[in-house]
């Protein structure tokens, strides 16, 4: 991998680690889920977006992806094969993508409520839409999904490139 894109998705996890221990901080407050909850659905996002630029998977930079620009995320998963290479090296148990794919798209919709409330008629402060339960929720779904990518981080470039490679390139080494 070009070891700018490498420094670039680096400097997208260690933001995300970042948004954790804030999210973190603000559930230590009676008055912050809504801000828990904005800072844990950012390190979701960009832990899952690190992982997918990491794996060279093309995806819309978007906060949430349609049923078309998923399917188009799945369909590059399942030619590649990166579910079995990633088990291969020992992390289909770190890197469950289908899982991850799944909490980032479910944590963005709550994006703009969680950033604005509900702007429509005034109707509503974010402040007034989150509650605890759900602001901790946010943060245990951010840490698994730091942690995926954090796996792929300290990954060697050889063991990276084993999971990257297209299924012709390994065709060819043989």
């Amino acid at each position: 991998m070009d070891k700018n894109k490498r420094r670039m998705i680096e400097g997208w996890i260690d933001k995300a680690s970042n948004q954790l221990h804030t999210a973190k901080e603000h559930l230590k407050s009676y008055s912050r889920y809504s801000e828990s909850i904005e800072a844990s659905q950012e390190c979701i996002e960009l832990s899952v977006k690190s992982i997918l630029s990491m794996l060279d998977i093309k995806y819309q930079r978007s906060h949430g992806w349609n049923e078309e620009q998923f399917s188009t995320i799945a369909k590059q998963i399942q030619e590649r094969q990166l579910l079995d290479r990633l088990k291969v090296q020992n992390l289909g148990y770190a890197i469950r993508l289908p899982r991850l794919l799944f909490l980032a798209n479910f944590w963005a919709q709550f994006y703009l409520p969680a950033k604005y409330g509900f702007e429509a008629g005034y109707l509503a402060s974010a402040r007034d839409l989150f509650v605890k339960e759900e602001a901790e929720l946010a943060a245990q779904h951010a840490e698994e999904c730091y942690w995926a990518a954090s796996q792929l981080k300290f990954l060697s470039e050889e063991k990276l490139a084993a999971i990257v490679s297209q299924p012709n390139d390994l065709a060819r080494r043989d």
